[in-house]
């Protein structure tokens, strides 16, 4: 959020802007959105506790014994498909997030707080905290910028990331896999799928369009 001037702080104060800009139900609204996304959070990562003991019994002896009296035989990525109803990718974030050490996700909700607290929306979801974690591991900043060791400056802080507006998302569903593009407001095109496979999408859209 950019910083305020004085002027507008007191015109922001103002009785009769306050009522008229709605800001009393507005921030109330923005508190209990804030909340519920928190809950949403700490709720995947209990999830994703037991989603790891779960993964741990399957790759054990006696899980892997029990499967082999059954004929079973899944894959740690079949175990997400079929058990959970995950695709390969969210399965292995969740997995992820639930061996992490409390203490990083415990630092994560610190920072993500204290973004909250400048006005900014931190990227509370399981792939911000991976990235965080990964910031902690390899004990760099957000840029990729570590300290130096040899000349005693101490390394940089890990950082959250803050959430940007989703501009377009495009979801096409064929036979052949589905192809899921996002574009946020930097311009930032998010997407597994290769461009052959985003043009076949637009090709099917564009024909729709012009037969509708």
């Amino acid at each position: 959020m950019s910083q305020l001037l004085s002027i507008e702080t007191a015109f922001l104060s103002l009785p009769q802007v306050k009522q008229g800009l709605n800001l009393s139900e507005i921030r109330s609204v923005q508190r209990t959105i804030t909340n519920a996304k928190k809950k949403k959070f700490e709720q995947t990562i209990a999830l994703s506790k037991l989603v790891t003991t779960a993964v741990d019994w399957f790759q054990s002896e006696e899980g892997q014994r029990v499967c082999t009296d059954e004929g079973i035989a899944w894959s740690n990525e079949e175990i997400g498909k079929k058990v959970f109803g995950w695709q390969k990718s969210f399965f292995y974030k969740v997995v992820k997030a639930g061996r992490l050490q409390p203490e990083v996700i415990e630092s994560f909700n610190v920072k993500c707080n204290e973004v909250e607290a400048q006005g900014e929306e931190p990227n509370r979801s399981l792939e911000g905290l991976l990235k965080f974690a990964k910031q902690v591991e390899s004990g760099t900043n957000a840029g990729g910028e570590g300290g130096d060791a040899e000349s005693g400056e101490s390394e940089s802080e890990p950082q959250v990331e803050t959430r940007v507006e989703t501009i377009l998302t495009f979801t096409y569903k064929s036979e052949g896999g589905n192809v899921s593009v996002r574009i946020d407001a930097n311009g930032l095109v998010k997407t597994t799928n290769s461009d052959e496979q985003i043009r076949e999408a637009i090709a099917v859209l564009n024909f729709s369009l012009q037969n509708r």
